[in-house]
């Protein structure tokens, strides 16, 4: 017997300490210099970021959980020894007892399967956290690669008015234009600057969001080739909308959380009649008598009967119940309200592609006009900044419909 207990207690688990690190890990630079597509933006960033790394651990807890919930207790041994003192008895008395508590005979497939249940939701929990990062990824990518685009064009208006403004003072000086002039194109420059500062900042803050989430130091630079986002077909939108609730990992880690109170439930209800505990006990009395039986030990249901915990395990049921049938609807309506939204963005960008390309040709003839003196300044700058306008006006709800579209495929649970 103590050379059993002396080898059980050889295989026992040892303590090895895992301190905190209280300073920052160096972050490893990107693995390429070119410029990254969005699907190896996306790819970095699921790799790298720090809060997905810190929620994959969350997976081996939940293994843990699954290990404990089909493992038997250790079964317990009581040995004690009486000496004899005195009286008229013969010798001392020995005694012992050795039990198994069964209880997890009778809940075990239940309890087996709320952690098998337990562990695919923190999966997909982590899968839709990857999702999201993904997006979010994919969503500044198409930002930044937009405000891009916008600054080259504010630069842009930015010198076209700089050289107007110099040619009217210059004019003004001759007396060929008036003070009004020159203070309609000194307004129409300082509006642009401000526009071009805002701007500016946005980018640097979408920047360091980008850079934080590809765990870089702030202020790193990331080239970016222009994004190509596809259109998803509306065939492939109403086949995804049916098929929801079997791919989207959020909807998944609902229902495997409703499983998992689901076999809870089960559980507590089987639990009315434990713990049981079976077992053999026997000793010596101090008169010589041996003896030697069985043992066993349990609840009976007749006042408690675990009414507490079975309600609770149904109320738990009836709460995951709603929650998933709410995130359902919400994930479709979602959906559908963003297809309609991609419709408008569309339509809008078609018009303004339009607009734009009428008002860059007014410009460029009006360009002329002024040089060869057959227009004001007013209006010259007038038209440089509406050409600007426009050229941004689509910039922006092309950025917009690709975001869109992005958003899309996260919500029909896509790609």
């Amino acid at each position: 017997m103590v050379l059993l207990a002396l080898a059980g207690l050889s295989s026992c688990a040892a303590y090895h300490p895992a301190p905190l690190l209280d300073t920052a890990q160096v972050a490893v630079p990107l693995p390429t210099a070119q410029p990254l597509t969005l699907a190896q933006l996306v790819a970095l960033a699921m790799k790298r970021d720090p809060d997905l790394v810190a929620a994959r651990a969350q997976a081996g807890i939940a293994q843990a959980e699954l290990l404990a919930a089909g493992t038997p207790p250790d079964p317990s041994l009581s040995i004690g020894f009486e000496a004899l003192l005195g009286g008229p008895a013969s010798m001392s008395a020995i005694a012992g007892s050795l039990g198994e508590d069964v209880s997890l005979l009778v809940t075990r497939s239940a309890d087996v399967n709320a952690a098998k249940a337990h562990l695919l939701q923190v999966n997909a929990n982590i899968l839709w956290q990857e999702w999201q990062v993904a997006a979010r990824a994919a969503q500044l990518g198409v930002t930044l690669t937009g405000e891009a685009a916008d600054l080259a064009s504010l630069h842009s208006d930015d010198q076209a008015l700089t050289a107007l403004e110099q040619d009217v003072q210059v004019q003004t000086a001759a007396g060929n234009l008036t003070q009004q002039d020159v203070s309609a194109t000194q307004t129409a420059l300082a509006v642009l600057r401000i526009a071009l500062n805002s701007e500016e900042r946005s980018q640097a803050r979408d920047e360091a969001q980008l850079d934080a989430l590809l765990a870089l130091p702030s202020g790193t630079p990331v080239a970016l080739t222009p994004p190509d986002v596809a259109q998803i077909p509306p065939e492939r939108q109403q086949q995804a909308l049916a098929t929801l609730p079997r791919r989207r990992p959020d909807l998944l880690a609902l229902r495997y959380g409703y499983t998992e109170a689901d076999e809870k439930l089960r559980a507590v209800i089987r639990s009315q009649f434990l713990p049981i505990s079976l077992g053999a006990q026997g000793g010596r009395d101090t008169s010589g008598v041996v003896s030697a039986g069985p043992q066993v030990a349990l609840s009976l249901p007749l006042f408690n009967r675990n009414r507490p915990a079975i309600q609770t395990a149904e109320a738990t049921r009836a709460a995951l119940r709603a929650q998933y049938a709410a995130s359902l609807a919400d994930a479709r309506n979602g959906a559908e309200a963003l297809e309609q939204s991609i419709s408008l963005l569309q339509r809008q960008a078609t018009q303004a592609d339009q607009a734009a390309a009428q008002a860059a040709s007014i410009a460029e003839d009006a360009r002329h006009t002024f040089a060869a003196g057959g227009l004001d300044a007013r209006m010259e700058t007038d038209l440089i900044t509406a050409a600007g306008d426009r050229e941004r006006e689509v910039i922006q709800l092309h950025t917009q419909l690709q975001t869109a579209n992005l958003s899309l495929a996260v919500l029909l649970g896509l790609d």
